[in-house]
C-alpha cells in the first residue's frame, strides 16, 4: 500500500477530531496526517464566556494540539492557496518564503471568519469574542470600566462607565451577557462608588425570541430569568451603527454602551472564498458523504461546509457537536476510499442543545427532554468540564470553578501602557469626536464624512460653528504640536469615517520624517493667516453677516446636453467657472477651464457633451449655512469661490459666494468701526 498524505487546515473542533481519528484508526506506515493552524492550540469556544466572567483561567481554554494529537504532524504557517488541480497546497514559512505541499486527501475545516464592517463603526468600537484573547481582553475591559466608575465624580459619566451592551441573542450573546452581568453584580460590593441600580446590562437580538436553537419554552424561560437578574433583553431591534458613546438602531433608538460585545458578524473564510467550489451562503456544498461536490477528493467540515444532515435532511448546524461528529465520520470516509470501500453519508441524531444565562441558571434540551434553571446549569458546567480533551485541562477548569463557588471572582487585571497605533474610528452624527479644552491624545484624517469645529461664544456661552471640514481633511495636529488642550471642539456632522493617529506616533513621525513635519507646518501657517481667526473683530463681523450679503447670481449656466463648443464660449471671457443645471434647475456639475484643458488631453471633439468632462463633485455651500462655515470652507481648501445651492437634499442653485468679497466686506466694516485706519 501507497502511504497517502492527508492535509487538514483547520484547528477546531471538526479539524481536530478528524485529524484524531485518521491517526488512530491509519497506521504511521499507511499515511501522514498533517494539520494546519495558525496557532498551535485549539480553542475551547463553549467556555470563552466563562473567561470574560472571570469563572475560570484563560489557559485551559487554549488546548495544545501537539499534545491532544500525538502522531498527527501540526504546522503553524498560514495556508495562502488550495491548488485543486494539482493536488497541492501554498503556504508562507517563518522566513516569508512560499512553500508547497501535495497531498492525497484535503479536508477543509477552517471554520468561519469574523466581519464587524458589516456596521458602521461595528469594527472600531466593539469587542468581538472568538479567540482567548479576545476574552481576556474583554474581561479586563470590564474590571477597568468598574476602576473608572469608582473614581468618577460625574454621576452620568459613572453611569457610562457601568453600562455594558451585547448585540446578538444566540448562545455566545446569551452565556457573555449573563457572564458580564454575573461578574459586575457580584463584586461591585467591593467598591464604595459604584451603586447597584446604576450597573445597566442590554442585550440586543433582532428576531422575537433569544436563542433560535432551542424550544420556544426555554427561550422565553431564559429571557425571563436574563430581566431578572438586571439584564435588559431588547427583541426585534436591528443594530444600524455603534460609536464610542453606544449603539443605535434602524428605528431610531439609542443605548448607551461604554462596552459593546458583538457575537454576530460572522463571514465566509477567506480560504473558502478562494476556493474555486461550488458555494452556497459562504459555505462550501458537499455530497452527502462530506466530499466538496465534484470533487473526490476535497472535503469539507465544520462551520465553513454545507453538509446535509442523512438523520433528518436538514442543513447541519454549525455548533460544536455537529462539528465533532463531522471531523470523526469524515475521516472514516476518507478511510473508506483509500481501502476501497464505499462511502457513507453524513448521519447524526443531535444530542441536545445547552446554554448558560447567568446566575447560576441555564436551559437545555437533552434526548427530547426540556430542562431549565439550577439542573440545567450543573448539567451545562458538567457536560463541558467532560468535553475538555485532557484530565490536566478538566482539573484546572474543575478547581476554577469549585473556587468560585465559595469566593468572590478574580478582580485583578493586568494593567499595561497601550502602545500608540494607528487605527480607524466612527462617529455618527453629533457624536464630539473631543470638546474644546479637552486634552490633545491623536491626530485625525477624515476618511468619509463632514466634522464641525466648533468654538464656544464668550457673549453667549453657546458653541459657534467655526468650520465644516471634508474627507481628505486633518485636525488635533495643532494642539499636538504646541503641546497644549485643545483650543477648539470637534463634532460630527455627518456620519464620519476616521483615520486615528495615536500621539507618540504622530511624533514620532513629525520628528523624523521631514516632508510631513513640512506639510503640517505649512498647514498650521495657512490655517493663521485667516483674518476672522487672527482678528476677533472680523469674526465677529462674520458671524453676525448672513450668507446672503455675500451671495450674488451665477455668472453662467449651461445644460448637460450641452456641447463642448458652447462651453468654451462661455468661458472664453472672464468667467471663472460655469454652473451645469437639469432641467429642474438641480445643479449636476459645474465646469473650469482647468476642465476645459483636462478634457482637451482627453481628446474631447466639439459636440462633447459638457456631462462627460464636468465635475460631478464640487465643493458647494448650502443655505443653511453660516458666513463664517462657508469662509473657513474656501480658506481650508484654497478655493475662490463656491456654488450656494438650497441643501444637499435639493441642491436648486441660488448662486455663489465669493472670497474675496466676503474679505473686503469683512476689512470696510473694520475701517468703519475704527479698528484699522
Amino acid at each position: 500500500m501507497v502511504k497517502k498524505k492527508i492535509i487538514i487546515i483547520g484547528g477546531g473542533f471538526a479539524g481536530v477530531k478528524c485529524a484524531e481519528t485518521l491517526r488512530k484508526k491509519l497506521k504511521r506506515h499507511e499515511a501522514d496526517v498533517v494539520l494546519f493552524n495558525s496557532e498551535n492550540y485549539m480553542v475551547f469556544q463553549p467556555l470563552l464566556a466563562e473567561v470574560v466572567g472571570a469563572s475560570i483561567s484563560p489557559e485551559p481554554v487554549a488546548v495544545s494540539l501537539r499534545q491532544m494529537l500525538p502522531g498527527v504532524y501540526c504546522r503553524t504557517e498560514d495556508i495562502t492557496k488550495v491548488h485543486l488541480d494539482r493536488s497541492c497546497v501554498e503556504f508562507v514559512d517563518d522566513l516569508g518564503r512560499m512553500g508547497y505541499m501535495s497531498y492525497d486527501h484535503i479536508v477543509i475545516a477552517c471554520g468561519s471568519d469574523v466581519n464587524l464592517s458589516m456596521i458602521p463603526g461595528m469594527a472600531d468600537h466593539s469587542f468581538p469574542l472568538k479567540t482567548v484573547g479576545d476574552a481576556v481582553a474583554l474581561r479586563y475591559h470590564v474590571l477597568r470600566q468598574m476602576e473608572n466608575a469608582e473614581i468618577c465624580d460625574n454621576v452620568d459619566l459613572r453611569k457610562w462607565y457601568l453600562s455594558f451592551v451585547v448585540v446578538g441573542g444566540g448562545f455566545s450573546g446569551v452565556e457573555v451577557a449573563g457572564e458580564i452581568n454575573d461578574l459586575v453584580r457580584s463584586t461591585y460590593k467591593y467598591y464604595r462608588n459604584i451603586p447597584k441600580e446604576e450597573i445597566k446590562v442590554a442585550l440586543i437580538h433582532s428576531r422575537d425570541q433569544i436563542l433560535p436553537e432551542v424550544s420556544s419554552k426555554l427561550r422565553d424561560f431564559a429571557r425571563m430569568e436574563m430581566e431578572k437578574a438586571g439584564i435588559r433583553v431588547m427583541l426585534n431591534r436591528r443594530v444600524s451603527c455603534v460609536t464610542p458613546e453606544g449603539v443605535g438602531m434602524k428605528d431610531g433608538a439609542w443605548v448607551n454602551g461604554a462596552t459593546i460585545v458583538c457575537t454576530v458578524g460572522n463571514a465566509p473564510s477567506p480560504m473558502v472564498r478562494m476556493l474555486d467550489a461550488p458555494k452556497e451562503k459562504g459555505r462550501l456544498v458537499t455530497e452527502p458523504d462530506m466530499r466538496v461536490s465534484g470533487m473526490g477528493n476535497v472535503w469539507a467540515i465544520g462551520d465553513c461546509a454545507l453538509i446535509v444532515n442523512d438523520y433528518d435532511k436538514s442543513v447541519s448546524p454549525t455548533t460544536g457537536q455537529f462539528a465533532e461528529r463531522e471531523g470523526r465520520q469524515a475521516a472514516e470516509n476518507i478511510i473508506r476510499v483509500i481501502k476501497g470501500e464505499e462511502t457513507k453519508p453524513f448521519k447524526f441524531k443531535p444530542l441536545g442543545q445547552l446554554c448558560a444565562i447567568g446566575g447560576h441558571n441555564a436551559v437545555a434540551e437533552l434526548l427530547g427532554m426540556h430542562i431549565s434553571g439550577f439542573l440545567a446549569w450543573f448539567l451545562w458546567r458538567s457536560v463541558y468540564l467532560f468535553k475538555l480533551p485532557s484530565i490536566s485541562h478538566r482539573l484546572k477548569v474543575g478547581f476554577d470553578w469549585a473556587w468560585e463557588i465559595f469566593y468572590s471572582r478574580d478582580l485583578a487585571h493586568p494593567k499595561g501602557d497601550k502602545t500608540d497605533r494607528v487605527s480607524r474610528a466612527h462617529f455618527q452624527p453629533g457624536d464630539y469626536i473631543f470638546r474644546e479644552g479637552d486634552p490633545a491624545t491623536d491626530f485625525y484624517i477624515i476618511e468619509s464624512g463632514e466634522v464641525e469645529v466648533l468654538r464656544e461664544s464668550t457673549e453667549t456661552g453657546r458653541e459657534i460653528v467655526l468650520a465644516v471640514l471634508g474627507p481628505g481633511n486633518f485636525f488635533g495636529e495643532m494642539a499636538l504640536l504646541d503641546g497644549r488642550d485643545h483650543k477648539a471642539g470637534i463634532r460630527a456632522k455627518t456620519g464620519v469615517e476616521l483615520t486615528v493617529m495615536g500621539k507618540k506616533v504622530f511624533q514620532q513621525i513629525s520628528g523624523t520624517l521631514k516632508p510631513f513635519r513640512d506639510f503640517l507646518s505649512e498647514a498650521v501657517r495657512k490655517r493663521g493667516s485667516d483674518i476672522w481667526q487672527r482678528i476677533p473683530a472680523a469674526y465677529e463681523i462674520l458671524e453676525r453677516e448672513p450668507l446672503g450679503t455675500f451671495m450674488r447670481p451665477v455668472p453662467a449656466v449651461l445644460a448637460p446636453h450641452d456641447t463642448f463648443e458652447k462651453a468654451v464660449d462661455v468661458l472664453g471671457g472672464d468667467v471663472d467657472f460655469c454652473c451645469i443645471v437639469d432641467g429642474g434647475e438641480k445643479l449636476s456639475g459645474i465646469i473650469t477651464h482647468a476642465d476645459v484643458f483636462r478634457a482637451v488631453d482627453d481628446g474631447v471633439v466639439t459636440t462633447t457633451p459638457v456631462s462627460s468632462f464636468m465635475n460631478k463633485a464640487p465643493v458647494l455651500a448650502s443655505s443653511g449655512d453660516t458666513s463664517i462655515v462657508v469662509a473657513e470652507v474656501m480658506h481650508d481648501r484654497d478655493l475662490k469661490w463656491v456654488p450656494v445651492v438650497k441643501d444637499t437634499r435639493d441642491p436648486r442653485v441660488l448662486g455663489y459666494v465669493r472670497r474675496d468679497i466676503m474679505i473686503g466686506f469683512v476689512i470696510q466694516k473694520l475701517r468703519e468701526s475704527g479698528y484699522i485706519a
